[in-house]
Order: C-alpha cells, then structure tokens, then sequence
C-alpha cells in the first residue's frame, strides 16, 4: 500500500521532455516509481487526469527570509507550486547578528510583520529557529554580504584586518553549517562600497567550502559591462560556480544600445570557457528593489537613523535633488509614474500607489514624498521596496526564454490577510511563478511548457546543488504539484492584489500535502536545505 498515489496525470517530469502519461507514487517523503500503475492502491489517491503533474517549483531568487517568520505556512507562493524558496538574495540576511546588526534585522522583521522573538546569533541558530516554527516549504540559504558587512561594522571601502577576520569566520561557520554560497547586493549600501578585493577574499572562503556566489551586480546601466566583467573575474578567480540576480537593462537608464545583448554574450564566452554560471530574470515588466537605493554615499554613511535625520533637512533635500541619479535613475529623470510603493508600515495607505498618486495624496511633490516616507521608516529604511516598471514586453520575452536565464521571482511569500498583507499590496507576491505558465507559455508562446517547469524546477536545483529536488523520478523527494493548465490564473492585478492565484490543485511538500483541492491544509513539512 503506497502512501500517496497521484493517478493518470500528463507528467512533466522536470527535464524539458514531452508530457507523457503516467503514475507518480510516493512512499513517505520520496517518489517511488513515476509510471502507469493500474493495479496500484495507496491510503491517498488524487485523480489527476487532464492535468499536469511536475516537480514542486524552485524560485531560486527568493526574499522570502524578510517575511516567513510571519507567514510560515507561505501562503502565496505555497499556492502557486512553490516548494523551495532560496534566499539570502541581493547581500540580505537575517544572520549574524551582533550588536551592530541586531537592530537593522530586528526592524526589517518588524516592517514584515513579525512580532516575536529575534534571538538567534549565529546561521546554526538561525536555521534552528526556522525549524522550530516550521515552514510549509522547502528553505535553502545564501549568507548576505551586506549582512556580513553590517555585523562585522563595516563603514564605506575601508576593512580592517580585524574586520576581515571576523567576516570571514562568520562565513566559514555559515557554509560549514550548510549555507549555499555568498550573495552580493553591489547597488545597495553597504555593499554597494565594497571593492573587488574584498568580494574575492570573501570568495576564497567560499571556494573552500566548495560554494557558489550570487551577484545582484554593480550596475545595470550605463556600466553593465563593467559590472558582469567584476562578476565573472571574481568567480573565475575563486573557481566557484557564480549566479547573476535579474540581469536586465531598465529603460530611460542609460544604458547603451545593446548592453543587455552584450552582457548575455560575456556570460555565453565564460561558459564556453568552463566558468559555472548562469543568470536569472523575474516574470513581470515591473521589479522590486530598495527604495533607499538612489541616496548617494554620504547619507547613508553612519546608518538608517542618521539618514533619516539628515532627510528632514530640507538644505539636504535640495541637494539630493540633483544627487539621486542611481539605481532607480528614471526617478531622477522623471518616470516617477513607474514606481509604486511597495511596502511601509509608516503609511500603509500608500502601498501599491505610484508615486505621481501618492504626491496627490499627499499634497506635495514626488520628491518630497519619497524623502518623508524614507525618513519616517528610520532604522528600517533599508527595508522598504518599490516595485517599478522596469522594462517592456521584447526584453522581458527575450530573457524568459533565453537558454541561461532561470525563472525566479525576486519577491517574498505572503498573505491576503492580517498586518502582512498590509506591507505587499502588489500582484508579484501572489503571481509570480504562475505568470510564466500563464503570460509567457499559454498566451505569448515565448516557451513549451516543459522548457518553463525545467527552468523552475531542475535547472535551478541543479544548479544550487539541490540534487534530489526539481524532478520527478524514483528517488528524488517528493515535492510534487499537480495544476490545471487550462484554469491556471494570475488572479491578482494592480488595482486588486490581495487574491491568490487559481489552477494549482495540489501541492506536496517532503510527501505531505500542504495544497489539497486548491486549499491550505495547514502542514508545515518544510526543511532547510543545506548544502553537502
């Protein structure tokens, strides 16, 4: 008698083959035969005809870590397939905590919602404290290079030996307890003031563990080329296998024609060459990123706190007017009808608003109204988003269906309901990874659908080393999802984004179901995956 049974399914089975039909069995927490099996009898069957059977989706590029703590059983993304979620993204982590970081972690929870305990130290304890919640997916971890940088305090490019050291332990115990690697955030403070000698005395560590980097890299725009060259003289120095975070070039930036083409062809030679790496986009026109990422340097140079006083200078404000040309540079040039605010405990009123809205709201100009919410949000500064519209329908086509590219997210689980929702009044949360079947496979056409679930399913796991994820075979773990194609819909828009999204029937995570007649059981069977 089998545990669980999953009948007369199309059988995407995760390497990019044709559907075929067949049986998935699973016995405990693996898949034991994926075939047909008509004599076959297990204590739960699901009658899967007319619907697609695939492995659980990996979202390989996942800040899920800034609000699992309040929405452990992952409600949007679990619903949309969602089985692994790996963060530690863009250089954020919520470990080590020291002294000097305690306090900028402590404040990003509470912005997500969270309102328990902050106690752990260490990556050891932190993964202790995932595991005691429980988590109804899957976790697997990158130590953040800005949460090194924090914890070691680390101010501006100067590191001292002592610093050094103490980044370095922290990393060594982090990739020895399981970590998967180091991820780099070079357009946000404080890593945005690292030099390339210190990302690859870090990356020498990393290679001892036999890890792999992440890179949200320096620039996308006018220095992209400079910024995937630093990229891949980091990874070829260590002899590590490197991950680009959402290569793309954002209009009205100044990039130069054809850098995104030219960046891909950089990526393309070092892989000839034998260099392990590969890159990843989002599945929306729009992406996330800091809100807090267009201040120069000097604001930000003695901490969130002090920044915020310095933005109610209004001698200060008049300057960063004309000093804010970076990161998000069609603001400086703008655009500001492209950004929404995408988080703010401080005004949650204006969450989902364009900042064109929010200036109506408020009674002032765009400008001002960025400077106040920043300042309002003090120690968490750094924890607020903006999604954007970044770019158009051609680029976002030719990165989803480019060879190289992973299908990721670059967002965090959350909810419909309680202060959470609250903080993610946008549709990414909630329809990320459907969009792709639904937007880019079943309306343009840009993948088959079996090219679309291997780049969600066992070409992120391959290559995070997650070796008995992302396909459905005999063996591998069963994180399994059966979905209705043809119902599948990203119900959330702009105007209404508090809605999960439809078609996914069933979801099992570690062979347990956490997704039952498209309804949350309630399970947490998650795991931290760890590396080794």
């Amino acid at each position: 008698m089998l545990d669980v049974l999953i009948r007369g399914g199309w059988v995407a089975d995760g390497t990019g083959n044709p559907l075929y039909k067949a049986d998935v069995a699973i016995e405990g927490d693996r898949v034991v035969d994926v075939r047909p099996l008509p004599g076959a009898q297990a204590t739960h069957v699901v009658a899967a005809q007319g619907k697609i059977v695939c492995p659980g989706f990996v979202d390989a590029h996942s800040h899920s870590d800034f609000s699992i703590h309040a929405n452990p059983t992952a409600e949007s993304t679990i619903r949309q397939g969602v089985t692994t979620e790996i963060v530690g993204q863009c250089g954020l982590a919520s470990w080590p905590l020291t002294p000097a970081s305690r306090e900028a972690v402590t404040a990003r929870l509470r912005m997500y919602a969270y309102e328990g305990p902050v106690e752990w130290d260490s990556f050891e304890d932190y993964l202790g404290a995932i595991a005691a919640m429980g988590t109804s997916c899957n976790l697997a971890f990158f130590v953040g290079h800005n949460a090194l940088r924090t914890a070691a305090g680390v101010v501006g490019p100067a590191v001292s030996e002592e610093q050094y050291r103490l980044m370095e332990s922290y990393l060594h115990q982090a990739l020895a307890a399981g970590a998967l690697g180091l991820s780099t955030g070079l357009e946000f403070e404080p890593g945005r003031q690292a030099t390339t000698a210190e990302i690859m005395r870090l990356a020498k560590v990393v290679a001892e563990h036999k890890g792999m980097h992440a890179s949200h890299i320096r620039n996308r725009d006018e220095g992209l080329e400079a910024a995937i060259e630093e990229f891949l003289a980091i990874v070829r120095r260590a002899g590590i296998k490197g991950q680009v975070s959402h290569l793309n070039v954002r209009e009205n930036t100044g990039a130069a024609p054809g850098a995104w083409q030219k960046a891909v062809a950089m990526l393309e030679r070092a892989r000839r060459d034998g260099v392990e790496v590969l890159t990843d986009t989002t599945p929306l026109r729009e992406g996330i990123g800091q809100m807090q990422g267009i201040l120069p340097p000097w604001v930000l140079a003695e901490g969130s706190a002090q920044a915020a006083t310095l933005l109610r200078d209004p001698a200060v404000r008049r300057r960063l007017r004309g000093e804010c040309d970076r990161y998000w540079r069609f603001i400086h040039r703008g655009d500001w009808q492209r950004a929404r605010l995408q988080s703010s405990t401080e005004f949650p009123e204006l969450c989902g608003k364009t900042f064109p809205e929010i200036a109506e709201n408020m009674g002032q100009d765009p400008w001002d109204c960025y400077f106040d919410i920043l300042a309002a949000a003090g120690a968490k500064m750094d924890s607020l988003f903006l999604v954007a519209e970044l770019f158009g329908e051609e680029h976002s086509a030719a990165m989803v269906g480019h060879p190289l590219f992973i299908l990721t997210t670059d967002t965090f689980t959350s909810r419909i309901d309680g202060p959470l929702s609250q903080t993610s009044r946008h549709p990414l949360n909630y329809m990320g990874m459907v969009h792709y079947l639904t937007h880019h496979v079943r309306r343009q056409g840009t993948l088959r659908l079996e090219e679309a679930i291997r780049k969600m399913t066992s070409m992120p796991a391959t290559q995070h080393g997650l070796h008995d994820r992302g396909l459905l075979r005999p063996g591998h773990k069963a994180d399994v999802v059966v979905f209705d194609f043809d119902a599948l819909a990203d119900v959330a828009t702009s105007e209404q984004p508090l809605a999960y999204a439809r078609g996914v029937e069933h979801v099992f995570v570690n062979g347990v179901a956490v997704v039952a007649g498209g309804e949350h059981t309630g399970a947490r069977p998650g795991r931290n995956l760890l590396r080794g």
